[in-house]
């Protein structure tokens, strides 16, 4: 097995690990429930929660280094391939001077990437949420605050940096129907770019305006998520969202934030269409979006927390699809700034391009 399927694997099963290495975040933005491995400079978000207690690969400590083994105690990976487990940052023990630790203002993704979802509330939480989003989660077990400050934020990004952070991604709830959270994600971006950092912002489709003013307030990158591009499964599990803002959203972003910069997530295993998905992914590419394929990820306290993890064909077929479609038409993920993709950990899209 190469290792973009390892990968694959691991990102659609999840790993057993012993209780102290599991993560305390089973709700919030996509990494949640994971936590980080490198594995031959691939770094990996393994999922660790809930279905993941079921899969048939273990994390095992042996001396100094971890492994991982089978049900029948053999290694996915080449024999003698150890697996790192990113340790939780320094910076995590630090708290403001009000008392708030570092840790619910921002969160290391992957290796060297600052994470924060400036907002985490929702205006569609509590009438029509997306049925796999866990954005309220974080607030009500206490692992967040509600709204993060540009000057918070330069105070964790200093510290983070210190560390070894060197790319931010700033995400948020929907605050309103008008710029829906994009004005309070420029003024961050602001702070965090005179820092030195290369910014992504993740916002849902608004106006042109709005995706201007993030350019010019210091964002690099940036995400506008679809979910999936089945419309119809699209209509079921993000009700109050339009699927027919996307593409004028994705050709503005494209023209404003320029080639290899713009994204959207699109998970699979949710019983999409394969020919949808594969249209879609298509037609995405051609308008210069990467699509950043990533299993579903079950959470606990969302209306999707009992569906099944997907599986590693559907997965793999989605990731060989971007791939192959980016490869054709010259869209280059590895050329993306900061963020989700420049990470890479929670999709294995990259791999298979690599390979490619």
């Amino acid at each position: 097995m190469n290792n973009a399927d390892v990968k694959t694997r691991l990102l659609c099963q999840g790993v057993r690990v012993p209780e102290p290495m599991r993560t305390e975040r089973k709700g919030g933005a996509g990494p949640a429930g994971g936590r980080y491995m490198v594995i031959q400079d691939m770094v990996v978000n393994c999922f660790v929660y809930g279905a993941a207690a079921t899969s048939d690969i273990w994390l095992q400590k042996e001396d100094d280094t971890c492994v991982l083994v089978d049900e029948n105690h053999q290694s996915p990976l080449q024999e003698g391939v150890p697996v790192h487990v990113v340790d939780d940052p320094h910076f995590y023990a630090l708290k403001t001077e009000e008392g708030i630790p570092y840790k619910k203002i921002a969160l290391l993704h992957g290796v060297d990437c600052l994470a924060t979802t400036v907002y985490q509330k929702c205006i569609r939480w509590r009438t029509a949420p997306c049925w796999f989003c866990g954005i309220e989660r974080s607030l009500e077990y206490g692992g967040t605050i509600q709204q993060k400050t540009p000057e918070q934020l330069e105070l964790v990004a200093e510290a983070a940096m210190k560390e070894g952070a060197s790319h931010v991604t700033l995400t948020t709830g929907t605050v309103n129907d008008s710029d829906r959270g994009a004005v309070m994600l420029a003024q961050c971006a602001a702070a965090l770019k005179r820092m030195g950092l290369p910014v992504h912002s993740q916002v849902e489709p608004v106006a042109r305006r709005y995706l201007e003013l993030l350019r010019d307030q210091g964002t690099d990158t940036l995400g506008v998520h679809i979910e999936t591009v089945d419309e119809n499964l699209f209509e079921r599990i993000c009700p109050s969202k339009h699927f027919s803002e996307f593409n004028s959203a994705w050709e503005d972003a494209v023209e404003i934030f320029g080639e290899h910069q713009v994204s959207s997530y699109v998970l699979v295993g949710l019983g999409e269409d394969e020919e949808k998905t594969k249209t879609g992914i298509e037609d995405m590419v051609q308008r210069g979006v990467i699509p950043f394929v990533v299993p579903f990820r079950p959470l606990q306290g969302t209306v999707l927390e009992s569906h099944p993890l997907p599986s590693f064909d559907v997965v793999k077929m989605g990731s060989v699809w971007a791939a192959e479609k980016m490869m054709e038409a010259g869209v280059d993920p590895f050329k993306n700034k900061a963020g989700c993709v420049r990470c890479g950990a929670c999709s294995s899209v990259k791999e298979y391009l690599g390979m490619m």
